[in-house]
């Protein structure tokens, strides 16, 4: 449909808000939005090729534009993570900023022209593809559910098996066995705010995006699309704990 004319704004929008999906055996259960993967994808191989290739020119003396960009992304990266996890790990502040780069560049596809990207890909037969991977929900709750799982993981690592355990039931009211069962509710509340938080501010921004203005007139339309921001995206290289 890209290029086509279009009877109302409704249709225009609806156009633009459609995935292009392919269903996975005879049933509607399981299918996949192919365009949300392959981008996601895409985007993925860009923004480690990009910190690859920056840290492969760094250099110790005075460094350029682009490896100031990438150093001051891994420190305020390397900067939360101290703050936040105070175990040694050689994959946790590489993993943050991993997160924080990707979500960044999928955020980022915003800032392209909705309208030249349909028209371009619907040349090639590719109509119905969503060219901002945050703006399926799909992507936003598989990153808050890695997330959640590589906290615990990482977690049990630092702490033990026992001493993570204890944590659920002793923090952070105290260990009065009274107090277990809040302490445990608090734990519980937390983990899953912080999970739904990670989902929902990626996938709103975008959201945001897509529902912004439609102008109608002389047979022509326009949307402007406001840019999105998140929270995490990609790393590839060097320890940054210490």
């Amino acid at each position: 449909m890209a290029g086509a004319s279009y009877e109302s704004p409704t249709e225009y929008i609806n156009h633009h808000l459609t995935f292009m999906v392919k269903q996975v055996g005879d049933t509607s259960f399981w299918s996949i939005n192919t365009d949300t993967v392959v981008t996601s994808i895409v985007l993925g191989f860009i923004g480690l090729g990009f910190m690859w290739w920056v840290t492969r020119k760094a250099t110790a003396g005075v460094p350029s534009k682009t490896q100031a960009f990438v150093e001051l992304c891994v420190t305020f990266v390397n900067d939360q993570v101290k703050g936040i996890y105070h175990g040694e790990s050689f994959w946790v502040a590489p993993i943050a900023l991993t997160v924080f780069v990707w979500v960044v560049l999928m955020n980022a596809m915003d800032f392209l022209p909705v309208d030249i990207l349909a028209t371009g890909l619907g040349a090639v037969g590719l109509h119905n593809w969503r060219i901002v991977p945050t703006a399926d929900i799909n992507t936003t709750f598989a990153l808050a559910l890695t997330v959640f799982a590589l906290m615990i993981l990482y977690g049990i690592k630092s702490k033990g098996i026992g001493g993570w355990t204890k944590e659920l039931f002793v923090a952070p009211f105290g260990n009065h066995f009274l107090l277990w069962p809040f302490n445990f509710l608090f734990q519980m509340v937390e983990w899953i705010s912080s999970r739904c938080r990670t989902a929902c501010a990626s996938s709103a921004t975008s959201t945001r995006a897509k529902s912004s203005s439609c102008c109608w007139g002389c047979g022509r339309r326009a949307v402007s699309t406001a840019p999105s921001s998140a929270a995490f995206s990609t790393w590839a290289g060097r320890s940054s704990t210490s």
